[in-house]
């Protein structure tokens, strides 16, 4: 999730709580009519992602059930319901939200994403209760861009901002972004931040004297733009160029500066679902074909988890989603999901590049698509990494996918302490996985804002880790007796706002087949409690059950 501050960056986003309370404040003087301001006023915010058909929404009623919908020439085109959390925010078809129903739009310039709060028995029970039918409205800008150039001196930009009517957004209403979190790395980057910026008035290259970041029309009446970063050495450059490049648009300034109806254009993204179990784009699904056949391997001389590896590879089966983390900036990795040992075991294959900074994700947003079709990971499943040189098998390693998983997500024992219930199985051997090797955790961005300061409670053999209020633990325990896969987290300590957020938030089972004395996890499963498969982004096509034999 993107930090809030770069969606609303007025005086309500950098503090979500106040936004709560202002919006509480606005429905208690608000008239009983449905009102729909179109842009949103503060502290309410629609910003539109148009390339990934996502939506964010923030500044409405905590824990307020809303309907989002995409309108195009006053016709729905699709809509998503949602309840928004304890901060009065909620996403669209973006991991940690809602999905849109039905169909996921490709949303386009012109269309008209309305927020407005539905009629409830939970809305009417809110202390004031939203009017039904009210909210607020953002219109999608028409701004394009091309990726960062490098001219050898300058990194460019092009791009376009056209209003509805034909002529051009007014230059304060635009800004250029390119983000790479690799901008912050002393010292081959003197950039301090994430994100440089470029605006009419000289934009934001923060760490570099002199440095800036400036934004202007090609001609007098043209709609076409140029940004240009100058002062950037030739490693910072290459940094701006390879990171990704944003056009910011809004449809209204206020006098404090807030920014009102955001659209932000990200180069290079795709639409479509963007989390799995979304439904398909107007064109429907990508269908299923049997995968590409990987390269020319034996599984027998990749390196087992109980070895040293050369890379981490967390598999989250819920998602099929695969994260691998150790090889070098610019291989060229091939992942093989294989199962069972009949002539033809792949079920799943995929293969890309490693970027800068060194993750390759395969079906998350950022990463690549499996090829033909997505897998449906399951335990016991083999996951093969290998590194290809020359068109041919170099190094790599395998692992199976461990039966870990919830079995009853967090709730409040009759004792007064959280619970949390599930098995771990050891794939090698069918017996009960050590519970040393297993961890739960509860995830709740909001728990931030409570006693324990981050965002995550965990329980393990040790105690766990529920930070920052004295004596609470985290205790993983083997139930059922010792031939049992059953194991039991309890959370003790914690108050009853905390309990709360720990029962909202998302439930976690994770375990790994071998460590190190450094204590690296080897061979790491994270079952994601809730969580649904196929394809994780926008271009990847859908579940299939093909198989095919190694070459």
């Amino acid at each position: 999730m993107q930090p809030r501050s770069l969606f609303q960056p007025g005086r309500w986003g950098a503090f979500p709580g106040l936004a709560a309370v202002a919006a509480a404040l606005m429905l208690a003087s608000a008239p009983a009519s449905a009102q729909i301001n179109n842009p949103p006023l503060l502290p309410q915010g629609i910003t539109v992602f148009p390339q990934r058909d996502f939506t964010s929404v923030e500044g409405f009623a905590p824990n307020a059930d809303v309907v989002v919908q995409v309108r195009r020439g006053g016709d729905v085109v699709s809509d998503a319901r949602g309840r928004t959390d304890a901060t009065g925010f909620l996403e669209v078809n973006h991991p940690g939200g809602v999905c849109w129903r039905d169909v996921t739009p490709d949303i386009a310039a012109g269309d008209v994403v309305r927020v407005t709060y539905r009629d409830t028995s939970n809305n009417r029970a809110l202390v004031p209760p939203p009017v039904a039918g009210s909210g607020a409205a953002t219109n999608t800008q028409n701004v394009t861009a091309t990726q960062a150039s490098d001219t050898g001196t300058t990194v460019v930009i092009k791009g376009t901002a056209q209003q509805a009517n034909g002529s051009r957004i007014p230059l304060n209403r635009l800004e250029v972004r390119i983000i790479n979190p690799d901008f912050i790395d002393p010292p081959t980057s003197r950039i301090n931040r994430r994100d440089i910026r470029a605006d009419n008035a000289g934009g934001r290259v923060e760490g570099i004297a002199g440095a800036t970041g400036t934004l202007a029309y090609d001609t007098a009446t043209s709609t076409s733009f140029t940004a240009v970063f100058t002062g950037l050495n030739d490693a910072e450059r290459a940094l701006a160029v390879a990171g990704q490049t944003r056009v910011l648009a809004w449809q209204q300034t206020t006098a404090a500066g807030d920014r009102l109806g955001i659209t932000i254009h990200e180069v290079g993204e795709v639409g479509g679902p963007g989390i799995g179990g979304c439904p398909p784009g107007p064109g429907g699904a990508i269908p299923p074909a049997p995968p590409d056949p990987p390269v020319h391997y034996d599984p027998a001389q990749l390196l087992g988890a109980e070895q040293p590896q050369p890379a981490f590879v967390t598999v989250f089966p819920e998602r099929d989603f695969l994260s691998v983390e150790g090889f070098p900036e610019g291989a060229d990795l091939q992942i093989v999901v294989r199962r069972g040992t009949s002539s033809a075991p792949v079920i799943g294959t995929a293969r890309g590049i490693v970027p800068r900074g060194g993750v390759f994700e395969v079906n998350h947003p950022g990463g690549v698509c499996w090829s033909g079709q997505t897998p449906d990971i399951q335990a016991g499943d083999w996951i093969d990494v290998f590194r290809v040189v020359d068109l041919s098998f170099s190094v790599g390693q395998k692992q199976q996918v461990i039966d870990t998983r919830v079995t009853r997500s967090a709730f409040i024992n009759a004792d007064g302490n959280v619970r949390v219930n599930g098995i771990a199985l050891d794939p090698r051997t069918g017996q009960p996985l050590p519970l040393r090797f297993v961890e739960q955790r509860i995830i709740n961005p909001d728990l931030v804002n409570t006693r324990i300061g981050r965002r995550d409670v965990r329980a393990d053999t040790a105690g766990g880790r529920v930070e920052n209020i004295p004596g609470a633990t985290g205790n993983l325990l083997r139930t059922g007796g010792s031939g049992s896969s059953e194991w039991r987290a309890v959370y003790t300590g914690l108050n009853a706002t905390e309990q709360q957020l720990v029962l909202a938030g998302q439930n976690r089972a994770m375990a790994w087949l071998s460590t190190n004395a450094d204590g690296d996890r080897f061979g790491l499963t994270i079952s994601e409690f809730g969580e649904v498969g196929g394809p994780g982004m926008g271009g990847c096509p859908a579940s299939g059950n093909a198989s095919i034999a190694i070459p």
